[in-house]
């Protein structure tokens, strides 16, 4: 008859604990998959500003020289 009670809990016991232990387990995971996401944010920031910087390093030559071309040509 005691077994009808004590199985039944001991189940509900050692289920708890292992929903637990993932819960956890699971936490970990995440808090590790969000700083993966900020080095990469960061990463992406650091790589925008470059190439930012790297296009207006092509790019002024060329409107510089564009400009002397318009302006010896009369068009500006």
């Amino acid at each position: 008859m005691i077994e009808y009670v004590v199985g039944p809990l001991v189940a509900a016991l050692i289920s708890l604990k292992f929903t637990d232990y993932r819960v956890k387990k699971q936490a970990e995971t995440i808090a590790e998959q969000q700083e993966n996401i900020a080095k990469i944010v960061a990463v992406m920031q650091k790589s925008d500003q470059e190439a930012l910087k790297k296009t207006m390093v092509l790019v002024t030559p060329m409107s510089q020289a564009i400009k002397r071309l318009q302006q010896e040509v009369g068009i500006q």
